[in-house]
């Protein structure tokens, strides 16, 4: 990621022997591959660069993907309340450009698993490419192209994710999954879609505790002692459901 003095981002793929060009300004890839990160690129040129590697937040504004992704403040939430970390068993419901995918996979760590199912196979191969490209090796990614509403392979997993148009078709794969004390996240854009997944689960024994937030994200104009919030911010972008699975067991109807 190579950030301009206006704060500008700009994300290129380094290769030795390699040289690119940001406006102008020609960086030898060989003076930034090995050196540390927060080094200057382009001193001398017409521009200089900060040089760092992407956070996730960066990556998803960024790349080109098919799909609308889960931003950053929506992934971290889902993250923490999900309780998902190192060594967890996780499926993904929809990976629309693999954004969320690659956040999954450096949660878990190699001990860990992920297991993505998604319907079109035009969203299965840009994750596949954005996901070997910007994350790397994924010996703890299993990707099917299969619908998730007709059940999900894995057994006892940690947390079901779901970014899907009607995530309420997967209750019944969910409550065969998640182990007792498992959580099922929802992401959706719509207050039908929330009511929809509420209605799927109430009365039912195998799940509890169905909660529903919305996450906004302002920023902060600092410069001197001109501190004031700034005139726009990060308004809805999705609702995020979390669900409890509980130790009762399921039985298909």
């Amino acid at each position: 990621m190579f950030i301009d003095a206006r704060g500008r981002r700009h994300l290129k793929t380094l290769r030795a022997g390699h040289r690119i060009t940001i406006r102008g300004t020609v960086i030898v890839n060989d003076e930034i591959i090995g050196n540390f990160e927060g080094c200057t690129a382009g001193q001398g040129e017409a521009e200089s660069f900060l040089v760092f590697r992407p956070s996730y937040a960066e990556l998803s504004t960024i790349i080109e993907r098919p799909a609308e992704p889960v931003f950053a403040k929506d992934a971290a939430v889902i993250l923490i309340r999900a309780g998902i970390g190192g060594g967890a068993r996780i499926i993904e419901a929809g990976v629309g450009g693999g954004t969320l995918t690659m956040a999954l996979l450096a949660a878990v760590g190699h001990e860990g698993r992920v297991s993505s199912y998604e319907i079109r196979e035009d969203l299965a191969e840009a994750a596949r490419h954005n996901v070997r490209k910007y994350y790397g090796e994924t010996p703890h990614w299993t990707l099917r192209v299969r619908d998730a509403s007709f059940g999900f392979e894995e057994r006892d997993v940690d947390a079901v994710i779901a970014d899907v148009p009607d995530p309420d078709t997967l209750v019944d794969a969910v409550a065969e999954a998640l182990r007792p004390g498992g959580v099922f996240a929802v992401y959706v854009p719509t207050v039908l879609q929330i009511k929809q997944i509420h209605d799927a689960v109430e009365g039912r024994p195998e799940f509890a505790c169905a909660e529903t937030v919305e996450i906004f994200e302002r920023g902060w104009h600092v410069a001197g002692r001109s501190v004031r919030p700034e005139q726009r911010m990060i308004g809805h972008t999705g609702f995020l459901t979390f669900i409890r699975r509980t130790a009762v067991p399921f039985t298909r109807a």
